[in-house]
């Protein structure tokens, strides 16, 4: 494999992921929890097939859940006995 073959760019990871190239580069804007690593060629977002393939194996396990919103539960106080 050559590095060409290795490296791809937004139009390929759109259709590896199935998505939209414009909903590829929001993602990327936004951050989103299920982009993978990137990393830039000047201008260009650039992925490794691997990373990807990594990144998506993690996410079939959990490990790149998105985080949920809201506080914190926190322990009701116990009721003492009045006697």
């Amino acid at each position: 494999m050559s590095i060409e073959q290795e490296i791809i760019h937004v139009p390929e990871l759109a259709k590896l992921l199935g998505r939209s190239e414009s909903s590829i580069r929001s993602a990327h804007q936004a951050g989103a929890y299920w982009m993978p690593p990137f990393f830039k060629q000047g201008v260009r977002l650039c992925w490794r097939i691997s990373t990807v393939r990594k990144f998506l194996q993690e996410c079939e396990e959990g490990i790149h859940a998105p985080k949920r919103p809201g506080r914190k539960r926190q322990t009701p106080p116990t009721l003492s006995r009045v006697g």
